[in-house]
């Protein structure tokens, strides 16, 4: 069932209209002829009385219907589901005039005189018999000539700018294929030798083959599948348009079920779908591929533990084994051959007989912004294939700009570069172009390292990894800026002419600039608002709720950059500030503070320059308040600085990041530093640098905080001795295991909060930070952890008086 409109619904006259605009576009994109899609869509907006986002839309709907009824679209116009039940109703009813997917020709349907007529359209956009323009069009009134180089570049673009939202949570449908001049990104790892595994068993006479891909949405689940049943047969496949739960294809001498989106409700099954479809595919012998969440396997998992092992089916022993949690006991089991947290690979038995071989790839446990590990698939003795799997490892954040890791998200990047830049246009209109300037900067292998290592810090202090809408999202940001912010796809360009300076006052100026300058990716990645736009929440988008907090301008360390863990960095940027603004210019006073061989050097361009050489104007002009010119110079020295940090990989707080790369490597052992800040968070001394001193737990109050300095009153508490720690890793999740005298105590998450208020200790005082509410009620956990009855044996008990504390003993059966 559609999904109806936040807006009010299209009336039939309306979809006439959108409908004839289109046939109209798509008529003349069959013929190769030219047509001009921003001068139709302003001739639309006078007829229905829709914005120019809500054409655009229903433009893209109006795709996906044809696109689920097998005919031709625009290309310009990419499917977008969720449209409207009338609107495949009015196509279904005038379904004759469209083009098949392959023809050449039309058939018989409206005119274009008719379609303009309808759609009221002005003398400029009718073409003749022919297909060409009017006299009286003129391509140069909206700025474009269409099928220029030009205009391809800045189709380019908006193809890019598509990318920037993510698209919809419901997964595509497995025949849907949408041409786009962009790269492909590479897959997450394991899932091209999964697919390259499945297709290999479609042509092979053996047992069937299961496959799943587990993970949220955005991880290129369903464009794997798409993959798989490319050529593929299908079966009474759905004509709707709709995505939906499943589909079904021929495969040789078996047929594929597909569940390309386990979240769809089943129509056959209302309860546990997936253990159903999974029983049902071993008592037909097919072949399964499906795309799940996490969220399905618990649903489904929590209530086959409560049926008896004995009476489990094949779906039922499956489920439970995708859950993590394999039956014993049954006469349904699944041995594992290859086990790594992203890979896990398998064979079903029916008792001694096997019934299918089984694969899951977990698509989001490793970062797309980590080395893939590799993944070979040898055949054993028996003719099977055994799934080789190397560990997933995490690079030294410290080392990653020199590394030049080969990342699935770095080569999505470079190949998006390469594509923007051999369209670059020439710099003959003279624009004041900051899109062109991001294009400039991401040539360099070095900047693109340091953006890539910065998000890579907003991941590991955030906990939360990028799926590949993200990195879309964040690739996209890095070209356009923050324009998709702003505008709707189609005005970039004229966003860049709009925001062009005209004031001759050099204060002025420099605030038109300042706007400009937030299409700058060193701006807009980190979701800042520059001084005369609009307000903007960065939490409220998928990349800057993830990258802001890592601002190189939140911590600015005092240093100079040397690649080491703890090195700061923003003494140059200060220096480059410290004598009279007046004087001289800042970009200029940075370059030549810095060595020769300073990525700073590839993100400059001449964008920069000219903020720069505005900067110093406004500085001297003798019009300037002083409210000006400090705000200038904080916004600037801001600019300069994200600048600097981005080239460089410096993301806020990479001390801190750096110290959890080294103990994720280092597991299960501490590097040094981060051991003591733990030792000091766990048992903070009463009286700190006292090497006699030791920690007490008050043993009758509210809250386990330790006691530390002069009490005014008596308190009964609990002298720790000291406690071993080790950690343990999992993937990405790393846990620091807590134990007293060879007894596990209690064990938490050593996570970025953890880390930073262990770096903030010092001289064996507590630090405390903007995340003391977060690692407080596991600090809490931990010492109420001790307090329990069996910790308590031959304890240590302190009456705390004053500054002094004095030993109590319990004796008796207590």
């Amino acid at each position: 069932m559609s999904k109806p409109e936040p807006a009010s619904q299209w009336s039939g006259n309306e979809l006439d209209a959108l409908i004839d605009s289109y046939l109209w576009m798509l008529k003349l994109e069959v013929a190769g002829e030219a047509y001009n899609k921003r001068q139709n869509n302003l001739e639309l907006q006078k007829v229905v009385k829709r914005t120019h986002a809500a054409i655009e839309f229903k433009l893209c709907n109006l795709s996906a219907v044809l696109d689920g009824l097998g005919k031709r679209y625009i290309v310009g116009y990419k499917p977008r589901a969720h449209f409207q039940a009338a609107l495949r109703d009015r196509v279904l009813q005038r379904l004759g005039e469209f083009p098949a997917p392959d023809s050449s020709g039309f058939d018989e349907g409206l005119s274009v005189p008719a379609v303009a007529e309808r759609v009221g359209a002005a003398p400029s956009i009718i073409v003749d018999s022919g297909g060409q323009p009017s006299d009286n069009f003129d391509p140069r009134d909206e700025g474009e000539t269409v099928n220029s180089k030009e205009t391809a570049y800045w189709d380019t673009l908006g193809e890019l700018w598509d990318r920037t939202t993510g698209g919809s949570d419901v997964a595509a449908k497995p025949a849907s294929e949408v041409q786009s001049s962009l790269p492909v990104a590479p897959r997450p790892a394991g899932v091209e030798e999964a697919c390259a595994w499945f297709k290999d068993g479609l042509t092979r006479d053996s047992n069937p083959r299961f496959l799943f891909l587990v993970g949220g949405p955005g991880a290129g689940k369903s464009h794997a599948t798409s993959d798989i049943v490319s050529g593929l047969e299908p079966i009474n496949h759905p004509q709707d348009g709709l995505a939906h739960r499943s589909y079904r294809y021929k495969a040789g001498s078996r047929e594929l079920l597909l569940i390309n989106d386990a979240t769809i409700g089943s129509s056959e099954h209302r309860r546990n779908p997936l253990t159903k479809e999974i029983d049902a595919c071993e008592r037909d012998s097919r072949h399964l591929v499906a795309c799940v969440n996490r969220g399905i396997l618990i649903d489904e998992s929590a209530p086959i533990s409560r049926t008896p092992t004995f009476e489990y089916t094949a779906g039922q022993a499956l489920v439970r084994w995708l859950a993590g949690d394999a039956p014993s006991q049954s006469n349904w089991n699944v041995r594992t051959d290859c086990d790594e947290p992203y890979l896990r690979a398998g064979h079903l038995f029916d008792g001694p007989d096997i019934v299918a071989s089984v694969l899951v790839v977990f698509v989001d446990v490793c970062s797309l912004l980590e080395r893939r590990p590799k993944v070979n698939l040898v055949p054993n003795d028996e003719g099977m294939t055994v799934f080789k799997a190397e560990p997933y490892f995490i690079a030294d954040f410290a080392k990653r700009t020199s590394l030049d890791l080969p990342t699935p998200a770095s080569d999505l990047f470079s190949q998006v570069t390469e594509l923007v830049s051999h369209g670059l246009l020439d710099d003959s209109d003279s624009l004041i172009d900051p899109v062109r300037a991001n294009i400039e900067s991401l040539r360099s292998s070095r900047i693109r390292a340091g953006i890539m290592t910065v998000v890579r810090g907003a991941e590991l202090s955030s906990g939360q990894r990028m799926t590949f809408r993200e990195i879309w999202g964040m690739v996209t940001r890095c070209v356009l800026g923050d324009a998709p912010d702003q505008v709707a796809r189609d005005d970039l360009r004229h966003l860049i002419q709009r925001l062009q300076p005209t004031e001759n006052d050099s204060v002025l100026r420099f605030k038109d600039l300042q706007v400009l300058a937030g299409l700058r990716f060193s701006q807009a990645i980190f979701g800042g608002r520059n001084p005369g736009t609009a307000s903007f929440d960065p939490l409220g988008n998928p990349i800057t709720k993830l990258t802001h907090f890592v601002d190189p301008m939140r911590d600015a360390i005092p240093g100079r950059f040397d690649q080491s863990w703890e090195s700061g960095w923003a003494t140059p940027l200060a220096d480059s500030f410290a004598g009279p603004v007046t004087n001289g210019s800042p970009l200029e006073s940075l370059e030549n503070d810095l060595d020769g061989q300073d990525p700073f050097s590839d993100i400059l361009t001449q964008f920069d320059r000219t903020l720069d050489g505005a900067f110093v104007d406004a500085m001297r002009s003798p019009k300037i308040g002083d409210k000006d010119r400090y705000a200038f110079i904080s916004w600037y020295g801001g600019y300069l600085g994200r600048l600097y940090g981005v080239a460089n990989g410096i993301p806020a707080f990479r001390p801190q990041v750096a110290a959890w790369t080294q103990a994720w490597y280092l597991s299960p052992n501490l590097p040094d530093e981060l051991g003591f800040g733990l030792r000091t968070l766990l048992r903070p001394k009463r009286r700190p640098g006292d090497i006699e001193s030791a920690s007490l737990i008050p043993i009758l109050a509210s809250r386990t905080d330790p006691i530390v300095g002069v009490q005014s009153e008596p308190k009964l508490a609990l002298k720790t001795g000291d406690v071993e720690m080790k950690t343990f890793r999992n993937s990405e999740a790393l846990f620091l295991i807590l134990s007293e005298q060879g007894k596990e105590i209690s064990r938490m998450p050593l996570d970025f909060p953890l880390v930073r208020e262990a770096l903030a200790c010092g001289q064996e005082h507590a630090g405390v930070t903007e995340m003391t509410d977060v690692t407080s009620p596991r600090l809490e956990r931990f010492r109420a952890a001790r307090l329990i009855p069996n910790q308590l044996n031959h304890a240590n008990y302190r009456v705390v008086v004053g500054a002094s504390d004095f030993s109590m003993t319990v004796s008796g059966g207590y």
